[in-house]
């Protein structure tokens, strides 16, 4: 995984903070293998009061066994469907964990009942603002789904679904963001799939009137993850 750009703006209508990132995956095997490993970290259940710990311990148990079994290890030099998007929620977070100096927080995937495929946002990240950032991930191998990922936020924030998930990251979140996410400061995250990207790719974007309700907003993140074949 490599960074081509990235970049920080404001828009004349806003004083919302966009960040916009490029990413480039160039070794699939590789990239499984990072999520596998990652995925497989249950280092943040440790951190859990006992009660706490055997509940999400059994959640969490479940999804990963599937995940690894059933898509993880199938990846071979071709993305599937399912591959990638988990494959586009964990590289946003490890991209903003480095390059903006993020928390990841546990996949949602492994906290949340089903095994698989639960309502919801895919991803979340705490900021260094302590801003919880609730992220929606889509996957395409032929088209740049960034209108799926906006609009699924917007819809998501409609259905107070971020609201809703505030009483499983309180056991992963700084208490603060908890405060602020409750007081309506949040920031959200589109990741989604670049396939032959132009290099207006992300004005467009910025064009796109499903950005606009997001402007209320402190923070707003695009990440476009583009695969190259080798």
């Amino acid at each position: 995984m490599q960074i081509k750009s990235s970049k920080t703006i404001k828009l004349d209508s806003s004083e919302t903070d966009i960040h916009i990132i490029h990413v480039i995956i160039d070794n699939l095997p590789s990239c499984a293998k990072t999520m596998i490993d990652n995925i497989s970290d249950e280092s943040w259940i440790a951190k859990l009061s006992p009660a706490n710990q055997i509940a999400y311990e059994a959640r969490a148990r479940r999804t990963i066994d599937k995940l690894v079994r059933d898509i993880f290890m199938k990846i071979d030099n071709e993305v599937t469907a399912n591959f990638g998007e988990y494959m586009i929620s964990m590289t946003a977070q490890s991209t903003l964990e480095t390059e903006k100096s993020h928390k990841k927080l546990p996949l949602a995937e492994l906290f949340k009942e089903k095994v698989t495929s639960n309502p919801g946002f895919d991803f979340h990240t705490e900021s260094h603002t302590t801003l919880l950032a609730f992220g929606e991930a889509k996957y395409s191998s032929r088209s740049n789904p960034y209108k799926n990922a906006l609009t699924q936020i917007n819809c998501f924030i409609t259905l107070k679904k971020d609201l809703a998930e505030l009483a499983d990251l309180q056991h992963f979140a700084s208490s603060q963001s908890i405060v602020n996410a409750s007081l309506g400061k949040k920031a959200y995250i589109a990741a989604f799939s670049l396939n032959n990207p132009s290099t207006m790719i992300f004005d467009k974007i910025l064009e796109s009137p499903h950005i606009t309700p997001l402007l209320s907003f402190p923070e707003l993140y695009l990440i476009g993850v583009e695969v190259i074949d080798q």
